[in-house]
């Protein structure tokens, strides 16, 4: 299983020369590698994904200080510029690497798309679903982070690797806390053996405003004493 895990993250996150490929366990984590795939291809590349193609403005060719007109009355355009070319073959570029990054056994869901901005389009209404949808998951997300405590006789990272999880799926969700409310949830959500770690940490303002990884650092460290004093 944790092969299996490490093979689809590791595929998902691509290579510098090869765009990420979506794995459908880990979408959240593929369009973030590809937006920065895209922009280190040029930052037009990432923006025609997200706005839509360039479309040049022509106008007419003045001749005379009348519009020159082609044969059968048509008026004649001026031709794209250089600046629209570039910007023409950026958003061919992003219709190609987003292409690339859909498994063959999905590609009949794009096949018919003509964008880039289609094709991520598509790709995010089969995986973040309707309003509905993810007004569901994000109440069942924040109600799991509501709720979070550590299990009885869990040990401490295990509890932090859980909770991180639940930060992940948050801010995925769209929801971001700051270091302080973040740290104060973990804090709280841990066995009654830490009370005394929460007392300090609760009148301390520096240590809620560590980052996680910081806070569990500096908890790990205590964490033999803790079980020690607590048996």
């Amino acid at each position: 299983m944790a092969q299996a895990l490490s093979l689809n993250v590791s595929i998902s996150v691509g290579g510098s020369n090869r765009a990420p490929i979506l794995v459908a366990s880990e979408y959240h984590h593929w369009t973030q590698w590809m937006e920065r795939y895209l922009k280190r291809l040029g930052r037009d590349v990432w923006r025609y994904v997200e706005e839509g193609p360039h479309v040049p403005i022509l106008t007419p060719v003045q001749a005379d200080g009348a519009q020159a007109r082609l044969g059968g009355g048509q008026v004649a355009m001026n031709s794209p510029t250089k600046n629209d070319m570039y910007k023409m073959e950026s958003d061919d570029i992003a219709f190609y690497e987003i292409s690339c990054g859909v498994v063959p056994n999905n590609f009949d869901i794009i096949i018919n798309c003509k964008l880039a901005k289609e094709i991520w389009d598509v790709r995010k209404n089969l995986y973040e679903g309707s309003e509905q949808a993810q007004y569901q998951k994000f109440t069942t997300t924040l109600n799991e982070s509501n709720n979070f405590k550590a299990h009885p006789g869990e040990i401490l990272e295990d509890s932090f690797k859980r909770f991180k999880l639940i930060v992940t799926k948050l801010s995925n969700v769209g929801t971001v806390r700051s270091n302080h409310e973040t740290n104060l949830q973990f804090l709280n959500g841990l066995g009654k053996h830490w009370t005394m770690a929460k007392m300090i940490a609760h009148g301390d303002r520096k240590i809620l405003l560590l980052s996680l990884f910081k806070l569990y650092g500096e908890l790990h460290a205590q964490e033999s004493t803790v079980l020690k004093d607590y048996a």
